[in-house]
């Protein structure tokens, strides 16, 4: 049984700058990671096979070759292969034109019987991966936003799906398409050599549209951004100080001074 295990690189929230004169995001310090909601779904899956070794897990993104760098840090997580998926074509593609592709991938390597994801991107706020995933696979069930996630005997997937701020039990049969949310509990560190390990001796699979047998022209349109509107600069208070009564002449005296009252 293989479960793939779809993963994105994004820009390290703390580590971004915005330069106002350029109207745009300063990339040049950023620092790429792995989009941690999906670090959550490869730790699941990577549960899945220390419970059943004959699992085999596959890491998978699309992107930059930049993207390199966390299917490595899954391999040395213990996934046991990892694809990127990128061209011109992909690199431009966004949320349908990637999933299409995505899909194709999965289709490619045959007998996967599970697809996890985050519950999210953070770089963008959107969750919509899962869901797309399940429709281009063919209509696999999708179970949403899931903690808790376990495989039960007799082909099936099981999880408590969060909905309406609820939990609720759900199990569908695979194929599946799942999407994990996060928990308290962090997930695994990969050991020094086996990053190591990763760069020396491990490989990344590259494939393209062309390998996946996909027409360019069929992929949707991507999305084109025009222009960064920034807010102007934040204006900081003045603070008062004094008695009660000082406090409020001074206040009254500074309203007056800038004619507001």
């Amino acid at each position: 049984m293989r479960i793939v295990v779809c993963i994105k690189q994004i820009l390290d929230p703390e580590t971004i700058k915005v330069s106002r004169s350029l109207q745009a995001i300063d990339e040049r310090t950023a620092r790429r990671i792995m989009n941690p909601p999906d670090r959550w779904a490869l730790d699941t899956a990577l549960r899945f096979k220390d419970e059943d070794p004959s699992l085999e897990v596959i890491a998978m993104s699309a992107g930059r070759s930049e993207a390199e760098d966390i299917l490595r840090e899954a391999l040395a997580l213990g996934c046991d292969r990892a694809i990127l998926l990128s061209d011109p074509y992909i690199v431009n593609a966004r949320a349908a034109g990637l999933a299409m592709v995505l899909a194709a991938a999965i289709k490619r390597l045959r007998n996967v019987q599970l697809v996890m994801t985050g519950y999210k991107a953070l770089d963008t706020g959107s969750g919509t991966l899962g869901p797309r995933l399940a429709i281009e696979l063919g209509g696999w069930p999708l179970l949403m936003n899931a903690d808790q996630v376990r495989l039960e005997s007799g082909g099936y997937v099981s999880g408590l799906q969060n909905a309406d701020e609820k939990f609720y039990a759900s199990t569908y049969p695979l194929p599946c398409v799942v999407t994990v949310l996060e928990t308290p509990k962090h997930p695994r560190y990969p050991h020094g050599a086996e990053i190591m390990n990763a760069y020396r001796l491990r490989s990344v699979e590259v494939w393209s549209t062309a390998a996946l047998g996909l027409d360019p022209a069929t992929l949707p349109a991507p999305t084109t951004s025009r222009q960064m509107r920034l807010p102007p600069p934040r204006e900081f208070g003045v603070i008062i100080e004094g008695s009660p009564q000082e406090a409020a002449r001074n206040l009254i005296a500074t309203l007056k001074a800038r004619r507001i009252i």
